[in-house]
């Protein structure tokens, strides 16, 4: 009965308490219940535990996408552009969550006032004289670049430019505020800068004996488990990762044409040589019709022959036809369409017209054969350029272009200036405008040849892309465990190929672009170390990776660690055992000289060392060597010393004291500045401290 009583009383406290949850979950928000266990979806990271929502993200990198896109005249950005802007757009983040907190609580601000001082004052920022001096007189116009301000609203594009300027400038301003009032904040006492200063000047002069650890063989040493798990325990500072990591190993099968491949590539080539040699004229038009890789219509000398052409094809008449030749991955044939004495490389001047919504082409023909008249007359063509010229690279040099190679400009500029003569003046039309050409000098003219030229690359089919897609799916079904994996490749004499400290974030793998889906493979939650892939596709190979080794944001486990501290921890080893004989020589009373000859070493001295050089002449840095010789008194045998590279014993027999002074203002003030110059630091130090967590990898 007392049983049962207990039973009814827990059952009523049950009740209770399931009514309760049930009352709980019927008034709550199902959204809002989730939100307790669930992490937001939308977040991009957590920063010292506040939510960075993707919306925020993409905010910075629309800021900078859309200035990008301005400033080059470019619709869509280049992957690399994308990528470098989304790296940027993150460290907007951060000095937004890490750094603006330190600015606001110590009051930092940029007035209206100060940011026009930057723009157009007396204090212009780096970032608008890049833009807005003149790079032949050197001067920076600040009328100008006070009405570019004033009018930016007036063109869209203008306003992304301006905005963005000055949003870079005031946070670049912030930042070197802070910087400037920590700099400040450094200060070294006089009795620190004395001891500093003695420690530079005062000079030791010492006898030693030395052996290095590579006198004893390291087989001679044995290394257990604890000697390894001693070191990284007292050490694993040393092995701390600021973020994870992964490193691979992977086979490439690359997708080679077949010979049937190659043939249809040359029958299809042979088809169009057949209608090529049988038209009467349209030779050029209808290779850059057909032409798979379009190359520059331009002439060429008898060194730019292209390669595969036999070297008397150059001294062949226009009209002269090559047969079908195989370059490489590509079959191509050519036809001398032309024939001309060129010289290599021309000096021009010119004077530039620019049609706009007021001024028309024909306005700027009429303008630039006025001018023509003119330099005919006897005009100065470099003054006329100064004061007519609108392209603003050269109207200054008396629209001087200085030398330029055969190809260099634009078709219609470089037609006219390689196919006319020294001293001919020349009106043309090209993509800026219209130009007034003077032809001021000419290499000697000589043979040049035009080619029409039409190449088809050998492709392979879908047959042969078939081929190996199989050849790489048998691989990576067959070795689905990393000794597999191993094994099979040097069984089938394949080439492992490795890729190290591959991040979450990675969009490119040595010699694979676009690897984004092999790196989310290799960061999903499911893949372990030692895991195989299956076949990752891409548009010329295939490829199977296995996982090598997986290293966790914090301490490194000591089995990732252990090839690298091995030749430490030997060391360690060898000096024990050296330190032990040299102690046993100590105990005896034995001198340096005798314990040198005993174990036929070297006896010898150096002179003039400091305590602050922490380096020896002949064996580098050694700090405790330079620490015991300046403590120990004068003309005693210090205990063996624990080098970086042997172990030492030392006496040191004369010191001479650093000059006597009394001033300390300069050695106070150079340290300042030496501590003043590492605010640097302080970005990486904030970040290294804070708590990050990084979700990008979900969205990119």
């Amino acid at each position: 009965m007392a049983v049962l009583q207990k039973i009814r009383n827990r059952a009523g406290i049950f009740v209770i308490i399931f009514v309760g949850v049930a009352l709980f979950l019927f008034i709550i928000d199902p959204s809002t219940f989730q939100s307790l266990f669930n992490k937001n979806s939308n977040d991009v990271a957590e920063i010292n535990g506040e939510d960075v929502e993707y919306q925020e993200f993409m905010e910075f990198y629309k800021l900078h996408s859309d200035f990008l896109k301005v400033a080059q005249r470019k619709e869509n950005l280049e992957t690399s552009e994308d990528e470098q802007i989304r790296e940027q757009s993150w460290n907007d983040i951060l000095q937004k969550y890490l750094m603006e907190p330190y600015y606001k609580e110590v009051g930092l601000s940029v007035s209206e006032e100060e940011l026009n001082d930057m723009l157009y004052g007396a204090n212009i920022h780096y970032i608008i004289l890049q833009n807005f001096t003149n790079q032949q007189t050197g001067q920076v116009d600040t009328a100008s670049i006070r009405r570019f301000f004033e009018k930016a609203g007036d063109d869209p594009g203008y306003q992304i430019i301006a905005d963005y300027w000055k949003l870079i400038i005031k946070k670049d301003r912030l930042s070197t505020k802070y910087n400037n009032m920590v700099a400040k904040g450094f200060y070294t006492p006089k009795a620190l800068a004395e001891m500093d200063y003695k420690e530079r000047n005062t000079l030791f002069d010492f006898e030693f004996v030395y052996k290095p650890y590579k006198s004893i063989p390291d087989e001679d040493i044995k290394l257990t488990e604890s000697d390894y798990k001693a070191y990284y325990d007292e050490h694993q500072y040393m092995f701390m990762e600021t973020k994870a990591s992964r490193d691979i190993e992977y086979v490439v099968f690359s997708i080679i044409p077949s010979a049937e491949d190659t043939l249809a590539t040359l029958n299809g080539i042979t088809e169009l040589y057949k209608e090529f040699i049988e038209l009467d004229n349209g030779h050029l038009d209808y290779a850059n019709r057909y032409t798979e890789h379009r190359t520059q219509e331009m002439f060429i000398g008898k060194d730019n022959l292209p390669l595969g052409l036999p070297e008397d094809f150059f001294e062949l008449d226009e009209g002269a036809t090559s047969e079908i030749i195989l370059d490489r991955n590509m079959f191509y044939f050519a036809k001398i369409v032309e024939v001309a004495q060129r010289p290599d490389s021309v000096m021009a001047s010119h004077i530039l017209f620019i049609p706009n919504d007021s001024v028309t082409i024909e306005q700027c023909r009429l303008k630039a054969d006025s001018l023509m008249n003119m330099v005919k007359k006897g005009d100065e063509f470099a003054i006329l350029a100064v004061m007519n010229s609108e392209d603003p690279g050269s109207k200054n040099q008396g629209g001087d272009l200085g030398w330029f190679t055969d190809g260099m400009m634009v078709k219609e500029f470089n037609e006219a200036c390689f196919s006319n003569k020294k001293g001919d003046l020349v009106v043309i039309e090209s993509q800026f405008g219209v130009h007034l050409i003077k032809i001021t000098d000419q290499t000697k003219p000589h043979r040049k040849i035009k080619l029409a030229m039409l190449n088809k690359e050998i492709h392979f089919s879908d047959r042969t892309s078939n081929y190996y897609f199989s050849i790489a799916s048998n691989f990576a079904a067959d070795n689905t465990t990393a000794k597999k994996f191993d094994d099979a490749i040097i069984k089938n004499n394949l080439v492992k190929r490795i890729a190290s400290k591959l991040n979450e974030l990675d969009n490119k793998i040595s010699g694979i672009e676009n690897a984004r889906d092999i790196v989310r493979w290799v960061y999903d939650e499911n893949t372990k170390k030692g895991d195989v892939s299956t076949v990752f596709n891409f548009p010329d190979k295939y490829i199977v990776v296995k996982v090598s080794a997986v290293r966790e944001k914090g301490v490194l486990p000591l089995e990732d660690v252990k090839t690298i501290i091995e030749p430490i921890v030997l060391n360690n080893k060898k000096a024990e055992k050296i330190m032990a004989d040299f102690n046993k020589d100590l105990s005896a009373k034995a001198d340096l000289k005798t314990i040198a000859e005993k174990y036929e070493l070297k006896f010898d001295t150096l002179t003039n060392v400091s305590f602050s050089s922490l380096s020896l002449p002949g064996f580098g840095i050694e700090p405790n060597v330079n620490g015991i010789i300046s403590s120990i008194p004068l003309n005693t045998i210090s205990k063996p010393i624990k080098g970086n590279s042997g172990v030492f014993i030392v006496k040191v027999f004369n010191s001479v004291q650093a000059p006597e002074k009394t001033d300390f203002s300069s050695d106070q003030l150079s340290s300042m500045r030496n501590y003043a110059t590492q605010t640097y630091k302080i970005f990486g130090a904030v970040e290294k401290k804070a708590e990050i967590s990084d979700f990008r990898a979900k969205y990119f």
